[in-house]
């Protein structure tokens, strides 16, 4: 059976008690929360879609919870130091068990965020560098209890994991560019393996609108390269090819007919301003029958050694349960 995380939305704690009470019944495997200051959009941030603090929340799903894995998808080391954001898990991971914990590192993306903290948003290579620096840290701290680092952009000198938890968080890194796939590959527990670098760049005034259109022309031929380049590196780093578990995160899940798919697809990719470009071989987008959906997921799960789905927030997971997994 597949793993199967659903994105945490804002919500109050008689919210949160109702929402982790379902996802136990229906039987989720866990919940992970953004890490954002603020919805980049303008006219999102007008609405009041202002997101909540990750960690708060996702330590009171797992007090709520016997199982319930939690996690952060992903936490941007970009504004401090990476070993206070691998604290705060390890307290987690002593709290309810290592097992439960998903520390998940990212190199952020938003300038807005950067400029509203003051703090320069150093480009792509060098925030990229800064984050390999953070997870070859996290692997030391959470394999040995002491990181040891002369980094260019992290120093750590016989820095304790403090608490020390008897089972460590898993590490997870989220990307699709080639460098993060190496990381990922040396480092990684968790892979959330993105739309890759060699469709269209992320760039402009809208960084997530971007980003939706790569994932959207990114095919499932695309990740199969990316997945075989992170067993690769983690083969060529001493570790076992299967050591990074791969999770795919789902934009669009549809129960439909048929006949509705192709009407469907069209104006996923008009909204996202890809005009009638075909999304047929998209990973990231499951529409149809429960067999078509089932029988897409089964070839994909294949085809990229995939362990795990993550939802999106407005993806609830009950259709997937009751009329795709049993179908596996």
């Amino acid at each position: 059976m597949l793993d199967v995380y659903v994105a945490q939305r804002n919500a109050s704690l008689p919210e949160l008690r109702a929402r982790v009470a379902e996802f136990e019944a229906i039987g989720v495997t866990g919940i992970l929360a953004s890490d954002h200051l603020f919805v980049p959009r303008p006219d999102q941030r007008a609405q009041g879609r202002l997101p909540h603090e990750p960690i708060t929340t996702l330590t009171t799903i797992a007090a709520l919870s016997d199982r319930l894995r939690v996690g952060t998808i992903v936490s941007n080391i970009g504004f401090l130091h990476p070993a206070l954001v691998l604290r705060q898990f390890a307290q987690m991971a002593v709290l309810f068990g290592g097992e439960r914990i998903v520390a998940g590192l990212g190199a952020g993306w938003s300038r807005a965020e950067f400029e509203a903290l003051g703090i320069r948003m150093p480009p792509f290579r060098e925030r990229i560098d800064r984050l390999e620096e953070a997870a070859c840290l996290a692997r030391e701290m959470f394999d040995t209890g002491v990181g040891n680092l002369n980094g260019q952009h992290i120093v750590a000198r016989d820095l304790p994991l403090a608490p020390k938890p008897a089972v460590s968080p898993r590490l997870l890194l989220g990307g699709g560019s080639d460098r993060l796939l190496d990381i990922a590959g040396r480092y990684a527990d968790m892979l959330d393996v993105s739309g890759t670098s060699r469709r269209q760049p992320i760039a402009g005034s809208d960084p997530s609108q971007a980003d939706l259109q790569r994932r959207l022309t990114t095919t499932v031929s695309d990740l199969q390269e990316s997945v075989q380049r992170v067993r690769t590196v983690s083969r060529s780093a001493g570790r076992a090819p299967d050591a990074v578990s791969i999770t795919l995160l789902i934009n669009y899940f549809e129960v439909c007919a048929d006949a509705e798919v192709d009407q469907r697809a069209r104006a996923i990719a008009a909204g996202a301003g890809l005009g009638s470009h075909p999304l047929d071989d998209c990973p990231y987008v499951m529409l149809g029958t429960p067999e078509r959906i089932a029988a897409t997921l089964a070839e994909r799960r294949e085809r990229l050694h995939l362990e795990g789905l993550i939802l999106t927030n407005n993806i609830h997971p009950r259709p997937l349960y009751e009329q795709i997994l049993p179908r596996l």
